[in-house]
């Protein structure tokens, strides 16, 4: 399967696994890569296939000024542990670029992109975007005022 295909399907197959207040998200696709967003397109959620690799990154991105990322990155760090309970152990949040950051997971591609492996990655995808974004709207609203 092309990757483009692969993305497309993960997003047509992320929506329906969320819940209603969460179904209303803006996307865009890249290359070889996903993007899904409520407010502004630099802070995202990104599915990223690195097929030479056999790597699929899943994530939430920062990709902003360096302030706004490392903000960001400082807002979730203290609730790394409950992200951490709920998403698993696995999931990292790091400085990535001198100026992004971002909350993410590398998986291994076991095998070729698949409807099946496009029905997990979009599940996962979900998972994210379920634990995450209150948490992002949260901060949001706190530095709204």
């Amino acid at each position: 399967m092309r990757i483009k295909d692969f993305l497309l399907l993960v997003q047509d197959s992320v929506g329906p696994r969320l819940s209603k207040p969460l179904q209303a998200y803006e996307w865009r696709q890249r290359w070889s890569l996903l993007q899904i967003y409520y407010d502004k397109p630099a802070v995202h959620y990104e599915v990223w296939v690195q097929r030479k690799k056999s790597l699929i990154e899943l994530g939430l991105h920062f990709e902003g000024e360096q302030e706004e990322s490392y903000r960001w990155a400082e807002a979730l760090a203290p609730r790394a542990l409950e992200i951490q309970s709920q998403l698993g152990p696995d999931v990292e949040l790091e400085e990535w670029t001198q100026s992004w950051t971002r909350l993410h997971e590398v998986r291994r591609i076991e095998h070729d992109l698949s409807d099946e492996l496009a029905e997990e990655t979009a599940e996962r995808l979900a998972q994210f975007i379920e634990v995450l974004e209150p948490i992002v709207a949260e901060e949001r609203a706190a530095v709204a005022g």
